[in-house]
């Protein structure tokens, strides 16, 4: 490195490699990130449990609406009956 223009250049290479070297990290730690919080089980469908939930139109008693409303802090017998 004698001239100063050599030694831009080398500076430039060292940057352009620190900056590879950092995408390639990024890029690792991406991969195992994705890998870990892949699913490891299919999420499964719920909708016909759902369905014969509503279908059964269970309406609450006294108490368990006062239970509900004392530990949600909400009104759940409102004039919609939900």
């Amino acid at each position: 490195m004698n001239t100063p223009l050599e030694w831009i250049i080398h500076q430039q290479n060292q940057k352009t490699e620190f900056e590879r070297k950092q995408t390639e990290v990024r890029e690792r730690q991406s991969a195992a990130l994705n890998k870990n919080m892949s699913f490891q089980k299919p999420i499964p469908n719920m909708r016909d449990a759902y369905a014969e939930v509503c279908a059964k139109n269970y309406q609450p008693t006294q108490q368990e609406i006062e239970y509900q409303r004392f530990t949600s802090g909400q009104w759940i017998d409102n004039a919609k009956g939900k």
